[in-house]
């Protein structure tokens, strides 16, 4: 999976970053750093700054190693955490809010989830469930639930029907880890991470 999108006539290698040698296949919704100044010049068509390193909200560019070394390697290192910083922000994250929620509001939402096709589930160790499908990802505090007698089995069980994907801590998590650790364990976008790895 990645979280960003690196433009470079040169080899390089990061892990969860998509290399490519021309704006026209980067992936459009994650952030893009182009390496070179000769190569920002010639692709952007906005007349870039030299002193200004960000282009548009979502894309960036620094020199190459061959220009200034230093301030390439700080660049990347700052794309690097930018893009693990900001993962999953553009994802809709829509929290069920039994205690304080419209009933009415809650109503279509739960509709709504049980609407999904292809969902993915994601119990986390602290009993909070989180279901990505069709690019919304949702939350339930089943801690909450507990205040409501029998509903957090009940409301599990029907999760479980609905999703052949339902997946408890351990065996997730063991397949994400890597990718949860480096975006400082952001754990409710494990379904997300899930879905697209599994494809």
């Amino acid at each position: 999976m990645y979280v960003g999108n690196i433009v470079t006539s040169s080899n390089i290698d990061l892990e969860n970053f998509k290399i490519c040698r021309k704006l026209e296949t980067i992936d459009d919704k994650l952030p893009t750093l182009i390496i070179g100044w000769d190569k920002t010049k010639e692709l952007v068509e906005l007349k870039p700054s030299i002193l200004h390193k960000q282009i548009t909200p979502k894309t960036f560019w620094t020199f190459s190693p061959k220009e200034r070394k230093s301030e390439y390697e700080s660049d990347i290192d700052s794309f690097v955490s930018h893009c693990y910083n900001t993962f999953g922000e553009n994802i809709p994250y829509v929290y069920l809010d039994i205690l304080y929620g419209k009933r009415r509001v809650n109503f279509r939402i739960i509709r709504k989830i049980l609407s999904l096709k292809d969902p993915v589930t994601y119990i986390s160790e602290n009993n909070m469930v989180y279901i990505y499908g069709e690019n919304i990802l949702f939350g339930i505090d089943l801690n909450v639930l507990d205040l409501f007698d029998g509903k957090t089995n009940k409301v599990v069980d029907r999760i479980k029907r609905i999703d052949n994907n339902t997946l408890v801590d351990s065996e997730i998590f063991n397949k994400c880890k890597d990718f949860i650790f480096k975006l400082k364990n952001k754990t409710k976008y494990v379904p997300y991470i899930y879905y697209y790895g599994n494809r």
